[in-house]
Parts: C-alpha cells; structure tokens; sequence
C-alpha cells in the first residue's frame, strides 16, 4: 500500500510538472500560422482569398505554349484538347473543342465530332458560341481571357 501510495505521488507531481508545457503548446500557433492566415472580416474578402490561394497553387501546374496573340480558336483548342482534333479521352467529349455528341447532332452534324475534319470541327466551334457564347467552354474561355 505504501508502495502504490509512493507510485502514485511520483505521478501526480511529474504531471503537475508537465502540464504547463503540453497546455501551452496546445493552445499555441506554429510560427508559420501565425501570418499565413488571417481571418477576413467580410464574405467577399474571404472568397477574394479563396480565389488568391486557388490561383496560386495552380500556377505551376501549367506551362504557358507559345501561340499566336490573336488567335482566339488555336487558344481554346489548345485548352479543350491540346489542339487534337481527333481526342476521344472516353470522359464523353470528344473532338478539339470537346463537344458532347448531343451538341454536335443539335448543330445538324452528322457521326462524332471527333471523326469529322478540322475544319467542320471550327465551323461547328464558331456557330456554337455564336448560338451560346462562350460558357460552352467555361473554364478554358475564363483561362484564354475571353469571358
């Protein structure tokens, strides 16, 4: 009894020791939290910062390729499909502007888009984004500067 009573003593003082040490280190921000992020006060600060950090780390991911300023269609076939004109990627676009075939039939083309020659490919291109503009490709026109 004498024993465990000792035992027992000799924990409670190395806890009494030790626990300003684990308190303080839980309730503590590592050095690099402290200015990394600060909270913004209103909701469009906040999506303003969401958007800085997103843009940020995709900066790397893709190299910029020389191609004419003017342009507009090498661009946007560059995004959508690495300028290919005959891509079948099996994700249900297909072709350099990555049509879905629905698309392509409600333009009165015939067979897959991806099988027809470049030229009816922009043809097609051109007349959907006169008919919906160019929310057609959403991401690669916001990438290309058009939108």
């Amino acid at each position: 009894m004498r024993n465990l009573l000792h035992r027992s003593a000799v924990v409670v003082v190395a806890l009494l020791m030790a626990a300003p040490l684990l308190v303080g280190d839980l309730f503590a921000a590592p050095a690099e939290a402290q200015s990394a992020y600060r909270r913004p006060s209103s909701n469009r600060a906040r999506l303003a910062q969401r958007r800085r950090a997103r843009t940020s780390r995709s900066a790397g991911r893709f190299r910029p390729v020389a191609l004419p300023a003017g342009d507009v269609w090498a661009r946007l076939r560059h995004c959508e499909s690495s300028g290919r004109y005959d891509i079948n990627t099996g994700n249900g676009f297909f072709g350099a502007y990555q049509f879905l075939p629905r698309t392509w039939w409600g333009l009165g083309y015939p067979g897959m888009p991806h099988e027809a020659p470049p030229d009816v490919q922009d043809e097609a291109a051109r007349k959907l984004q006169a008919r919906s503009g160019w929310g057609q490709w959403p991401a690669c026109s916001r990438r290309i500067g058009v939108r």
